[in-house]
């Protein structure tokens, strides 16, 4: 032992001080000129690029104005001028990229979504090495545009290595007058102190057994203490390993017979039936301390009324071996599988004792397996690492109608149309070393020639014992019922010619909005009807008409979200629900719609021209009723028609 409990070691004492406070004192005047150094450098970049953008701002305005992209672009080159402007891009009031700029060779990253939110939230964020900045672009107070600008952070990084190059430095000599102070003390101090801990161990080694007059109370005085321990312990070792190795020999023959003869727990009995030795597993085994088996007799531990053991046992058989169904310490049921042998030394018996009763359990777990696998409603099928299939369940014949004899020992392309397994197989297996498993949705033929829908999940199993290879198991699901349902719910809730929601659908969407409050981030109702679509009809024909309905339908999908739906209700007549928006933005959707419409359908060679008239309503909020809110939306369209056709009017 080289310290006592309640002291700190001389090195430590010495050393550990001054390495802390040194260390501190530098590292947190480091640290603090690098922060003043490069906040300012970040603040003087920031301004720098800000007054920059705000001057180019204001030249764009004229450009945005007049939707001049070209302009816009030239104005952006101004960027130039600083050489750490990676990137600009100009981006209108919407949304949608007017103009950039970018500097030759240079591949600026897209800032992420936490950046963005972040670029969102204060104008401003900092990637690793680059810097996002949003401006506005203002005429009048009204923001028309942005532009989100990607600065380079070199001139903070050429900060940061000048910061590390001038630690490094001082750290340099930090470490040299470290190193002065630890050979004064190494010298001084640690020195003698190892060279007293060796004597002593050479002193242990020529093994006499001495004492050392006690020295003072630090790292000296401890060894002291444990050279004089050491005495004491070799004094009570020595004669503790003779008395051992006496032993040892007395019982080393029968020690070595016992654990030749069987490798399970052990229990060896003597004439009575009395435990005489018993090895650790007997104790797992049986669910009792060491002390129990110790003082029991054998008939006390296995308790069973099976007549062959118990006369195997009076009449001291030679062998023995039984499985036996036993009852263990907390009354469960346990079956041992028992070997008795009678051993050469008189009267006494070598019981080895193994508990099989999760063995059993899993025989019974692999029966009921086989029993799953063969009743199991999904199509099972395992094929080996060569494409053999070694075992078919007959859900794959009531799936797909090959039975399993045909199946049995071929490779499912030889028996199975499988084409889409065929196309998916690379992709399959990929995913499986991978991953452990795939699973998809695929199509195949039965025997018949239909086409059945099936999910199929895919498993590696890796053999067991080390034997090479491995199998893929197949789980085929039946989606027949599914796809049917699917279709037939899809049919109850689309306009057949158009593909678009239905009245039904619309009215279901319509509900849970109302339910969901959703209507407070500005949801609206826009209700279009298409004007001049009876000429059109009257004079084309109906054929025409549908045509017309569904370049309407792709024109009006165009313009709407994800979240957003576009319904046709009857004729010519068509709705869209904007789940959110910003005032002014249903309107505008609108305006952009009619455009849209307005523009020719061409179908068989003739020009069509259809126009549009649309009503807005913006939802307010529980108190209206789905009729009431398509009412006021109707009510609206018919006001622009009554006014002149191809306008918006607002409820």
């Amino acid at each position: 032992m080289m310290k006592s409990s309640g002291s700190i070691s001389l090195k430590t004492k010495l050393m550990l001080p001054i390495i802390f406070f040194t260390t501190l004192i530098f590292v947190v005047s480091q640290l603090y000129s690098f922060f003043l150094a490069y906040e300012t450098q970040k603040e003087n970049l920031l301004g720098r690029v800000s007054v920059l953008a705000n001057g180019v701002a204001y030249n764009l305005q004229a450009a945005i104005i007049f939707n001049d992209s070209l302009a816009a672009n030239e104005v952006l080159s101004a960027f130039s001028a600083d050489s750490e402007v990676l990137r600009v891009k100009l981006y209108t009031k919407e949304g949608q990229l007017f103009a950039m700029y970018e500097r030759e060779g240079v591949n600026a990253p897209i800032p992420t979504v936490s950046q963005q939110q972040q670029i969102d939230s204060q104008s401003y964020a900092f990637a690793n090495s680059h810097i996002f900045l949003k401006i506005p672009v203002k005429v009048e107070n009204d923001v028309i545009a942005r532009l989100r600008v990607t600065i380079s952070k070199s001139s903070l990084n050429e900060l940061y290595e000048k910061a590390l190059n001038n630690a490094l430095i001082y750290f340099s000599l930090l470490v040299v007058a470290a190193t002065i102070l630890y050979l004064t003390i190494q010298k001084f101090i640690i020195v003698p102190v190892f060279s007293l801990n060796q004597g002593m161990r050479g002193f242990i080694s020529r093994n006499q057994q001495c004492r050392i007059a006690p020295a003072a109370n630090d790292e000296i005085g401890d060894l002291v203490d444990a050279f004089n321990t050491m005495i004491e312990r070799l004094k009570q070792r020595d004669k503790q390993v003779s008395y051992t190795l006496d032993k040892l020999e007395e019982e080393k023959a029968f020690a070595n017979e016992v654990v030749e003869t069987v490798q399970h727990a052990l229990i060896v009995v003597d004439g009575d039936g009395s435990v005489v030795h018993f090895n650790k597993a007997a104790c797992d085994i049986f669910k009792c301390t060491h002390a129990y088996l110790k003082n029991a007799n054998i008939t006390d531990i296995i308790h069973t009324q099976d007549a062959l053991f118990n006369q195997a046992f009076r009449q001291k058989s030679e062998f023995f071996d039984r499985n036996l169904w036993i009852k263990d310490a907390f009354n469960q049921p346990q079956l041992l599988q028992i070997t008795c042998t009678a051993l050469s030394k008189a009267e006494q018996m070598l019981f080895a004792i193994q508990d099989i009763t999760e063995m059993e359990a899993a025989q019974g777990r692999q029966r009921l397996a086989a029993g799953v696998f063969e009743n199991s409603h999904d199509g099972l099928m395992v094929v080996d690492h060569q494409g053999y299939i070694t075992m078919v369940n007959p859900a794959v014949t009531n799936l797909l109608g090959y039975s399993q004899d045909l199946l049995m020992d071929n490779k499912p392309e030889d028996i199975l149309d499988w084409q889409q397994f065929a196309a998916y197989m690379p992709t399959i297996k990929e995913t499986v070393f991978s991953y452990g498993q795939w699973q998809g949705e695929i199509w195949e033929k039965h025997v018949d020639g239909h086409m059945v829908p099936m999910f199929v999940k895919v498993s590696c199993i890796q053999k067991l014992d080390g034997e090479p290879g491995y199998d893929l198991v197949y789980i085929l699901s039946d989606l027949s019922n599914i796809k049917e349902m699917e279709r037939l719910d899809y049919l109850a809730h689309h306009d057949s010619l158009t593909g678009l929601a239905n009245r039904a659908h619309l009215y279901r969407v319509l509900d849970d909005l109302l339910d969901s409050d959703a209507y407070l981030n500005g949801a609206a109702l826009l209700y279009i009807d298409l004007d001049g679509f009876k000429e059109v009809n009257d004079t084309y024909g109906h054929d025409a008409g549908d045509e017309v309905l569904k370049q309407v339908a792709e024109r009006l999908l165009s313009q709407v979200r994800s979240i957003d739906l576009v319904a046709r209700l009857s004729g010519d007549e068509f709705v869209v629900l904007i789940r959110s928006s910003e005032p002014g933005d249903a309107e505008a959707l609108g305006n952009r719609l009619i455009g849209l419409i307005n523009q020719d359908v061409v179908y068989k060679g003739q020009i069509l021209n259809v126009g549009a008239s649309v009503g807005v309503h913006p939802i307010q909020g529980k108190d209206e009723s789905l009729d009431s809110i398509l009412k006021s939306a109707d009510t609206a369209m018919y006001k622009a028609k009554s006014s002149g056709k191809g306008r918006v009017v607002m409820t």
